[in-house]
C-alpha cells in the first residue's frame, strides 16, 4: 500500500540532501503555488477524519482514506511538481515545494504508523535526518511512535494562513476532471461548462492541463450550441420493462426520439410524459453527443464527467485529435 509513498519519500530525501535542506515547521513560509495550497488543504479533512474515526475505534474506515491520499499525493501532486522539486523553476520555488512535500509526508507517516509500524518507522528514519534539530529540541524524536499525531490546523500560524481552502480544492478537482476526460496527444481540447467560475478555475490551471495532456490548445466555452452539442436519451431497459409492460417497445422508441430541447426541459423538471407514462431520473439516462449537421465536429471526441440528469452544471470535454476520429458518444 505504501510503496508509492515510499518512492515519493525517497525522491524527496534525495532532492533535499542535494540542496542541504533542513525542515523546520515553525519557519515554513506560505507557498503561492496553488498545488502546494491544494495538497495541504486536502490533507486537513483527512486528519480530521482520522481523529474522529480513531476516537470511535472505527479502524476499518481509515485505511481506504489513507490509501486514496497516497494515490493522490503520488499520482497528482508529485507528478505535477517534478520539475519544481528538481529546482528547474528556481531554488526558492524548489524549497517551497520541498517544504510542502516534506510536511505532508511527515504527517502521513504519523497517521499511518498505527497501521504500518515498521514501514512508517523506516520512512521516518530516512526523513528525520533532514529535520532541523532546533525545531524539535524539546521533543523525543527517536521514533515515529514517540511523536504525537498531527492535528487539524484551523488557526492562522505565523507567515501561514488557514490551510483549508475549499475553493482551491474545487479548482484542482475540475482540472483533474479535464485531464482524466482528455486523451493524448491532442491538437485541441474544448472544455464546456455552464458555470463561468468553473471555467475560470480551469483557466488558472491551464498550464497543468497542457503539460499533462501534451495538448497544443485549450479552448473554454459556455456555449454548447456553438459546437453542436446535443442531448440524447437512453432508457433504462430493466426498470422500464417492468413498468411499461406491453407499451415497452413503443416507449423505447419514443424515448430515443426525444429532442434535445425536450430533454433540456426534463433536466429542469426531472419528469417527462412518454406514451402516457410519467418518467423520472431513474428511468432515463442523458448523454451528450454531437449534432452531425454541425460542420467541423466529426474530428472531435466527446467525454463527460457525470450523468447529465444530475442537477449540477455538467463538464464536457471535447478532444480534437491529431488524426481525425468519428464522434464517440
Amino acid at each position: 500500500m505504501l510503496e508509492p509513498g515510499c518512492g515519493t519519500a525517497r525522491e524527496a530525501k534525495q532532492d533535499e540532501e542535494e540542496i542541504e535542506f533542513p525542515y523546520n515547521e515553525n519557519t515554513v513560509r506560505k507557498s503561492p503555488n496553488i498545488t502546494d495550497q491544494w495538497i495541504l488543504s486536502f490533507m486537513q479533512p483527512l486528519i480530521g477524519f482520522f481523529e474522529t474515526e480513531m476516537a470511535a475505534y472505527r479502524l476499518y474506515t481509515v485505511v481506504p482514506r489513507l490509501v486514496k491520499f497516497v494515490d493522490i499525493l503520488t499520482n497528482w501532486y508529485v507528478r505535477m511538481n517534478r520539475r519544481r522539486l528538481k529546482g528547474e523553476n528556481g531554488m526558492e520555488d524548489c524549497v517551497m515545494a520541498l517544504e510542502t512535500l516534506f510536511s505532508v509526508l511527515l504527517s502521513l507517516c504519523r497517521l499511518m504508523a498505527p497501521y504500518m509500524p515498521f514501514l512508517t518507522e523506516l520512512t521516518y528514519q530516512n526523513l528525520k535526518v533532514l529535520i532541523d534539530p532546533i525545531s524539535v529540541q524539546d521533543k523525543d524524536t527517536l521514533s515515529i511512535h514517540y511523536l504525537m499525531l498531527p492535528r487539524v490546523r484551523f488557526l492562522p500560524l505565523p507567515l501561514r494562513e488557514e490551510l483549508i481552502d475549499k475553493k482551491t480544492e474545487s479548482a484542482i478537482s475540475r482540472m483533474q476532471s479535464v485531464i482524466e476526460l482528455g486523451r493524448y496527444p491532442l491538437k485541441e481540447i474544448v472544455v464546456i461548462h455552464q458555470d463561468p467560475e468553473a471555467l475560470k478555475d480551469i483557466k488558472s490551471l491551464e498550464k497543468y492541463v497542457i503539460e499533462e495532456l501534451n495538448v497544443r490548445k485549450v479552448t473554454l466555452s459556455t456555449d454548447k450550441n456553438k459546437y453542436g452539442i446535443r442531448l440524447r436519451a437512453e432508457p433504462d431497459n430493466v426498470v422500464l420493462e417492468k413498468r411499461l409492460k406491453g407499451a415497452f417497445k413503443a416507449g423505447m422508441t419514443s424515448i430515443k426520439q426525444l429532442s434535445s430541447e425536450e430533454l433540456e426541459q426534463f433536466q429542469k423538471t426531472r419528469t417527462i410524459v412518454v406514451e402516457g407514462h410519467e418518467l423520472h431520473d431513474e428511468d432515463i439516462r442523458l448523454m451528450y453527443t454531437f449534432d452531425q449537421a454541425t460542420g467541423g465536429t466529426a474530428q472531435f471526441e466527446a467525454h463527460s464527467d457525470a450523468q447529465v440528469n444530475e442537477m449540477i452544471p455538467n463538464l464536457q470535454v471535447f478532444c480534437r485529435m491529431y488524426s481525425t476520429l468519428q464522434c464517440a458518444v
